[in-house]
Formats: C-alpha cells, structure tokens, sequence
C-alpha cells in the first residue's frame, strides 16, 4: 500500500467511526432532554454563585466559574469561590444547617449540643503514668457537667470504664449520652511534686443545649488599698441566638452589671476576652463606651466597609455619649487565641482612643479577624456565612492582623498546673499578672 493510500484508508475508518458513533448518540438520545438531569446536580452551586455575586464583600470578584466546578459539593464550591474572589479573606465559611450545628464553636465547646464544658488532653501531671487525661479548662453553670461536680481545673480519666486519649476525647466529652466518669483534684506537696488529691465517680447526664452566659462574671476587689473592677465576656451579643431576637438579656446584664461596677468607682480595670470569639458592633461599641472618658467620647469607634451594592451600608461608629463612663486612661485586657471579631474590634478602638500605650494586653495573641462575617441565607441543607464588610479603627485600616500582648502569659503551660483557679479570682493566673502589672510587683 502507498503513502497516499494509507492516508485514505485512515481517512474513511476514522470517518466510519465518527459515523458510528454519531449515529449511536442519536439513537440513544432521540426524543430525550436530559439537561435537567445537569441543573438538578447542579442547582445549588447556582443558587450559592447568586448569593455570593450579591452578597459577598468580594462579590465583584467573582467570575463565573468553570462549569465542572458547579458539579462541587457544597462546601467544596464556597471554598472555590471565596478563594478565587480573594487571598486576604480565611473568615468566611459554610455550614450544614442543623438544629445542632453551632456556627460559634470555641475549641471543644458548642452551646447547642454539649456537657457544658471545654478540656484539653494533657499527659499525667503527677509524672507517675503517662497516660493521657483530659483536663477541665472551662465549665458554664448549671450545664451536665458542673451539675455531675466538675469544675475548671479537674481531670477526667475514665469514661464508661475507657481511659481517656487524645484520639477518644471529643468521642466522649463533647456531646452524647450520659455516662460514667472518674475525675480528680490536684495539688502539690512540700517537695513540689504533684499529686491527686481524691477520685470521684459520678453519672454525667446526656449533653444538651447549654445556653452560656454573655457575662458570667463581674466583680470589684480591693487590692493593696486599691478597687480593681474585673469583667468577663464569652461573646459579644445582646441576646443568646443570633439568627431570631430574643430580646436584650445579654445587654441588659452588661448594663447591670457596668452599673455596679461604675458606683464602687473603680482606679483600674481588667477586661477579660479571653473566651470572647464572637459579637456584634453595637455591643462592642456599647461596653467600650463604658470605658473611655467622656471627653473622648467625640472620637470614631469603628468604621465598616461594604460592597458596591451595600455600600448603603458603609456606616461610622462613635462612642455612645448616653453611657455612663468609668472615666479610665488605662485598662487591662486578657486576650488568648480564641480572642476574635467584635472583641478585638473593641481593643483595637480603645488602642486609637486612649492609646496603644494605656490598653496593656496579657495572655496570648488574638486571632487577627479584620472582617465581620455574617449569616445572610440557608438553602440547598447548608447555612452561607460569607464576610460581608471590613471592619475598620478610626485610621481606616482594612489588612491588620492579631493582638500581640504585652505580656505574654499561657495557661496551659505545664508549669502552672494549680493555676488555673476559678474566673473573677484574684489568685487565677492571669487576674493576678494583670493585678501585679497595675501595682508594678
């Protein structure tokens, strides 16, 4: 066979096969519209590209997307679009929505399905084992744990029989039915050794939604001739759900409690954030009008920035001149990596009120949230919380990163085992540095 025929040949089988296989499509689809088959797999990619265009900081960004893309899961196309429409956003997340899914978790805890409790595995302090056991670091009132007798600082060993390990932990711990658990104190004898003081079986109730103060502690102690005032936030929020208004509890008990505070006429103050990992701006604006003096009242508290479509939106925040003020310099504030959103917000505000100089920070660094996200819509068996404005201090900075404290101090140190005493004491490891840093010790 010649070059040329060869070529022919070729020509007609490949053209033999196209013919073939054309013909067996028509066949295969004749008088069938299977398209919908496509947008039902791919519907809710659709409808999460509208609402992200909308609704998204970034949404301009955004550009249509590949189509094999809309073929994603869920989470895995949020994802997509969040990082094609920007490299400075990591806030922005989805959710599967479900009565027991908490957009707000705080390490081991959640408000809507747990023990009421948050822990960390650590290694036998007492160095006689080394054998993992899970040590109380927070604890909320009247919730399955404190009921069954646990309190911060107690270590939980067994569970249904089962030794506690780092990879069984949160099995156990984090929400479930009720079970059977030994747990121990902790103390030190005249060598400095450690050793556990007792060991205590007791029932622990099936976990449930657990509605955790806003506010669990304020007080005022008088220390070397001195008033200290002390407060305490887990989140800044006016009530407990976020999505449906339940009224102003949270905000009424921060008033409550300032009120108080303010007619013991405090000389210093120490603001614990250190559980603080969610907020709104009012509320942040709200308790830092306590702060500031009145004098300083004229200042910006916060600025937000949103898309072009929301720029409506775009609003300045100033201290609210109604409050009372405990007409304060200087203040202490506790931090730690959970410090996040309107309670950084709020550091940052009083950093430019009264000056980076006079906001002395202890603990651990924040997490740097520069972005407020938000709940804007659920479908498709999944909730979209995309950020949607920057926040911004007076001087209109959108790209800052965490708090660096001024004193770094870790709790969870392995050298302050007996430290970690109850919130609102004068002898818990950070209420006492913030003490000895106002009196200079």
């Amino acid at each position: 066979m010649n070059k040329i025929q060869h070529i022919l040949t070729s020509f007609s089988m490949e053209n033999t096969a196209i013919l073939v296989l054309s013909v067996l499509l028509l066949f295969a689809c004749k008088g069938e519209d299977r398209s919908h088959e496509y947008e039902s797999l791919t519907a809710h990619n659709t409808w999460m590209f509208g609402v992200m265009k909308d609704k998204y900081l970034f949404g301009d960004n955004i550009q249509e997307q590949d189509y094999k893309k809309y073929f994603q899961t869920s989470t895995n196309f949020f994802k997509t679009l969040v990082s094609s429409a920007s490299t400075t956003d990591s806030w922005s997340y989805i959710l599967v929505d479900s009565a027991a899914t908490d957009p707000h978790v705080r390490n081991s805890f959640n408000h809507l399905d747990s023990y009421g409790i948050d822990f960390r595995v650590v290694t036998d302090p007492t160095k006689t084992t080394s054998r993992s056991m899970a040590r109380i670091t927070y604890i909320v009132d009247e919730s399955p744990a404190a009921d069954a007798g646990l309190s911060r600082n107690t270590f939980i060993s067994f569970v249904d029989g089962t030794r506690i390990t780092s990879s069984n932990a949160s099995k156990y711990l984090v929400n479930g039915t009720n079970h059977k658990i030994i747990f121990h104190h902790i103390d030190t004898l005249e060598t400095g050794e450690y050793v556990w003081t007792d060991t205590i079986e007791v029932d622990l109730s099936p976990s449930e939604k657990v509605v955790e103060p806003a506010f669990p502690v304020s007080t005022v102690v008088q220390y070397k001739g001195t008033k200290v005032a002390y407060l305490m936030s887990t989140r800044l929020v006016p009530y407990p759900d976020e999505e449906v208004s339940y009224g102003t509890v949270f905000e009424d008990d921060l008033k409550s409690k300032m009120q108080i505070i303010i007619s013991e006429n405090p000389k210093d103050f120490i603001l614990d954030l250190r559980l603080c990992n969610y907020g709104t701006i009012d509320m942040a604006q709200l308790l830092a009008s306590y702060i500031v003096p009145t004098a300083k009242k004229e200042e910006v508290f916060l600025k937000t920035i949103w898309n072009s479509r929301y720029a409506e939106n775009n609003r300045i925040y100033f201290y609210d001149k109604a409050v009372q003020s405990l007409e304060l310099s200087r203040i202490y504030v506790i931090m730690s990596g959970n410090t996040q959103g309107a309670a950084e917000w709020l550091i940052r505000a009083l950093q430019q009120t009264l000056g980076t100089e006079n906001v002395i920070t202890i603990g651990e660094n924040s997490m740097g949230q520069s972005m407020m996200t938000q709940f804007v819509v659920a479908g498709y068996g999944h909730k979209l919380y995309p950020s949607v404005c920057h926040v911004t201090d007076a001087s209109n900075n959108t790209s800052y990163s965490s708090i660096t404290v001024n004193k770094s101090v870790n709790e969870n140190a392995t050298n302050n085992w007996l430290e970690m005493k109850d919130f609102g004491n004068p002898s818990e490891l950070l209420f006492s540095t913030a003490l000895s840093l106002i009196f200079d010790e």
